[in-house]
């Protein structure tokens, strides 16, 4: 294995990671605990940071390993940060996406958005059939749309545990780096 396979693949098995650990917790009790997420943000910066700088050097470590977590966590919390202020996510998701943006870097983190939101939307969609509720929730996701716009409509809310298409679309995103193949066009 060289260095440069231990510097990508060391902080995608730690996102994986701390998305497996949320996604259980989530399934079990709607809750991601705030200390795995904030160990994830520190975890991608430091280990960016540390492994590229150890096989680049130093300007690399802050402009590949440092900024590319930044840009990536940042890009992850605003995205889902909106989405968890129209009530369609929970703050736990957003801060778990943040954690994914800093461990898998710019741009894999603009695909883990992707694949995220893919997994997201079907996994919500299976919940809604399971339950025979498919109609209600696809009235329920027009009206929150129209929060974007600034209209405030209530809706009903079901919780559906969603680290886990956070893990799925985490996983496929960082598989990208290995099989391209992977990727949607």
């Amino acid at each position: 294995m060289t260095s440069n396979s231990v510097a990508v693949l060391v902080p995608d098995v730690v996102c994986l990671l701390v998305c497996g650990v949320a996604a259980v917790t989530d399934v079990r009790s709607y809750r991601i605990p705030n200390w795995l997420t904030l160990s994830g943000v520190i975890a991608g910066f430091v280990l960016n940071t540390t492994l590229v700088g150890l096989q680049h050097g130093l300007k690399a470590a802050l402009a590949l390993g440092f900024v590319g977590s930044l840009a990536g966590c940042l890009l992850l919390l605003l995205s889902f940060g909106l989405l968890g202020v129209i009530n369609f996510v929970g703050f736990g998701d957003v801060k778990l996406m943040a954690a994914v943006g800093a461990l898998l870097r710019w741009p894999v983190a603009l695909w883990a958005l992707a694949y995220v939101t893919l997994a997201g939307g079907v996994l919500a969609l299976a919940y809604a059939l399971a339950r025979g509720q498919l109609g209600r929730v696809l009235c329920n996701m027009f009206r929150i749309s129209k929060r974007l716009v600034g209209k405030r409509e209530d809706v009903e809310l079901h919780r559906i545990p969603y680290a886990a298409a956070i893990l799925v679309g985490a996983t496929w995103a960082a598989l990208l780096k290995y099989f391209p193949i992977l990727r949607l066009p």
